[in-house]
């Protein structure tokens, strides 16, 4: 196991019942008919959700990191895209947009799966087809143009700086070119030590508390996949970091590899 909290028992379960709640919603989302009021993309976006959530439990619980990273990478790099090309991303019959925390999360995801620039680039194609100054997120930020400058994709304007630079600020630091080099892996650690709080108080991460965990947690593992996949694609120093609770230095060092 890599997780320092849950032990053998509960992930086994965890894992259970993660499967089944894919299977379930796999089912349901098949079924949908995009033609037909009310035909959102619920049972789809559950699937996403769920897949994704799968990947960070298998982490959690152990897993080869092959088996960790295909049903989040399903999730991001093939059911995302599918998803809008059925449903659309105009409410009420298309699907919602969900929070720049998510998407950065997935792009993260991105690097921590190796995925290739075309794979990626479906990703982002998606992503542009919601109207981003509108969904008040202002368009690109430093950080999301970052990672598409990573996966060697067309430049887009960056509108603003840091869209929520309570959370993500040092994340920026660590990785703005301008930075000196020996600055980013203190930048970087700065926001791994602030992650988890600014997340769970703004109800943007699964904030089940690990000490009470019970047989319908949904607990998955405090894994700060944004500052993995940080180091890896800018080349940060992770050194600091390496017995961080909610650092996933076994994921990072595969990506690498």
């Amino acid at each position: 196991m890599r997780d320092r909290i849950a032990n053998a028992s509960f992930w086994k379960q965890a894992l259970a019942f993660q499967e089944e709640d894919i299977v379930f919603f796999e089912e349901s989302y098949r079924k949908q008919d995009p033609a037909k009021a009310g035909g959102r993309g619920n049972s789809g976006e559950a699937l996403r959700d769920s897949l994704f959530e799968m990947s960070l439990l298998l982490y959690s619980a152990g897993a080869p990191m092959e088996e960790v990273v295909a049903p989040g990478f399903r999730a991001v790099a093939q059911h995302f895209p599918e998803i809008v090309s059925r449903f659309g991303t105009k409410m009420p019959n298309g699907i919602a947009r969900v929070g720049y925390d998510n998407y950065l999360r997935d792009m993260s995801f991105l690097v921590l799966a190796r995925a290739e620039s075309t794979e990626a680039e479906a990703f982002f194609r998606t992503l542009d087809q919601f109207d981003l100054q509108m969904d008040g997120y202002g368009g690109y930020d430093r950080i999301w143009a970052a990672y598409r400058q990573h996966f060697g994709l067309p430049e887009v304007p960056v509108t603003s700086d840091v869209h929520w630079p309570e959370a993500y600020q040092n994340l920026w630091l660590a990785i703005d070119p301008a930075e000196p080099e020996f600055a980013r892996p203190h930048h970087l650690k700065k926001f791994v030590d602030g992650w988890y709080d600014e997340m769970a108080s703004e109800l943007a991460a699964q904030t089940t508390r690990g000490e009470n965990l019970g047989e319908n947690s949904t607990y998955v593992g405090y894994w700060c996949l944004e500052a993995a996949a940080a180091s890896v694609a800018f080349g940060i120093d992770d050194r600091e970091l390496r017995d961080h609770p909610h650092y996933p230095a076994e994921w990072a060092d595969w990506a690498r590899s």
